[in-house]
């Protein structure tokens, strides 16, 4: 019986070498390989082919990961200009994230005995909010201002619930690029004073998250303040603004009617494992698996607007990369805290399992661990890892302008003709 129970000890050891091996040079792809595959159709112009591809994978298939199918396929169906059916989705999925953050914590028992992955992907506080900022561009493109309107202002009601429930611990509390665009999309429905306080409450952002996000108050967000207090007749705003911009070196420039377009830049960064082996007394490692971005990189320096003999070139407005870092970093606290404690569990079951004379069972429940202790991968993989924004003055009525992308020159049709204000928008990978 001992010679038994012995070598059944050393086939279970063997199996554990072999897991930890296994589990060390594979790690976590499912979801990224999808997403991957999905956006390289996508940019290789087969567009159908993306969405086809995304809608036969695993991920329209789990219920765990529809709210990652539902951003990423709406994003992919807004490339491809089906901006109806892209708000389909994305209304979806606004309305998953509502759903599973009020939901109850049963899941989450789950996944303190597992790992974080056998719960619904809730999405990231940032990312939530970005699903406004594509429903508004779709509403744009559809010719809906309002409605675009609509979608840029629920990001302060997000902004608010989102500080509320972490008591304003966290870093994404406030937004300057989408308090911008609020103001842009106001001053496009006539709307000059509501265009002011935005443009105000965005001035307030960029200055108080420079140093976080690393992005100064666009230039062009001067013109804008000053040009909307004139017309909202906010003399003593006009002229302070105006006075810190010439302070500051700012040239003013005279915005009676402009186009405006949206450049969403590079690639978001994507999340890896990193792994962690601790001995655990009993000659077993103990494993922790915690999630971290790699910056992706991509896109283009900037692109260059032209019109009547001048050129504008587009600012960075929007870090999404570091957003994205600084997020996680608010979230990792939370979620180391959560693995040391299911690692802990874990083990101290195998330990019971030990000495009630079932170490064969103690250790096949540690090979078990190890291999389902995994990080949780998953995020929207779409989003662009910056966002530019130019803007130039053009003639009223204006439904195209000359732009130009790494040297190549080309006509971009606006999605909302100037009237006073024009809208248009591209990607780059």
């Amino acid at each position: 019986m001992v010679v038994r129970h012995r070598i059944r000890l050393a086939r279970l050891r063997s199996l554990l070498a072999l897991v930890i091996v296994t589990g060390w040079l594979t790690g976590c792809v499912g979801s990224r390989a999808i997403q991957d595959k999905s956006y390289y159709l996508c940019r290789s112009g087969q567009a159908d082919a993306a969405v086809a591809h995304l809608d036969a994978s695993s991920l329209a298939k789990s219920n765990m990961d529809r709210l990652l199918y539902l951003m990423e396929r709406g994003t992919l169906l807004h490339l491809q200009g089906a901006y109806e059916e892209s708000n389909v989705d994305f209304e979806m999925a606004d309305r998953l994230t509502e759903e599973l953050y009020t939901k109850s914590l049963s899941a989450g028992a789950l996944s303190f005995l597992v790992n974080d992955g056998v719960i619904p992907y809730a999405g990231s506080d940032y990312e939530s909010v970005y699903l406004n900022y594509y429903k508004a561009l779709n509403y744009l493109a559809l010719g809906e201002l309002e409605e675009a309107g609509v979608e840029a202002r629920q990001v302060d009601e997000k902004l608010r619930y989102f500080s509320d429930l972490y008591e304003g611990k966290t870093v994404f509390r406030e937004d300057g690029f989408l308090r911008m665009l609020t103001g842009l999309i106001y001053q496009a429905q006539g709307d000059d004073n509501n265009a002011f306080i935005a443009y105000r409450l965005a001035w307030n952002s960029f200055q108080a998250n420079r140093e976080i996000y690393g992005v100064p108050i666009p230039d062009i967000l001067w013109s804008l303040l000053v040009t909307t207090a004139d017309r909202s007749s906010l003399w003593q705003e006009r002229n302070e603004f105006r006075n810190l911009a010439k302070e500051r070196g700012i040239e003013l420039q005279q915005l009676e009617t402009f186009a405006v377009v949206l450049v969403n830049n590079g690639r978001i960064p994507v999340k890896q494992e990193r792994k962690a082996l601790f001995p655990s007394g009993q000659g077993f490692p103990i494993k922790l698996a915690l999630p971290e971005f790699v910056a992706y990189g991509g896109g283009v320096n900037y692109v260059t607007l032209n019109s009547d003999d001048q050129q504008y070139r587009s600012v960075v407005v929007e870090n999404l990369e570091s957003i994205a870092f600084k997020s996680l970093n608010d979230e990792i606290a939370r979620v180391l805290v959560k693995a040391i404690a299911r690692a802990v569990t874990k083990e101290t079951i195998a330990r019971k399992l030990d000495k009630d004379s079932n170490a064969p069972i103690g250790m096949l429940l540690r090979i078990v661990n190890m291999i389902t202790e995994n990080a949780d991968l998953r995020s929207w993989n779409g989003l662009p890892r910056e966002i530019q924004l130019v803007v130039a003055p053009v003639a009223l009525g204006t439904e195209q302008v000359d732009i130009e992308i790494d040297g190549r020159s080309q006509e971009l049709t606006l999605v909302v003709p100037v009237a006073p204000v024009g809208f248009g928008f591209i990607r780059t990978f």
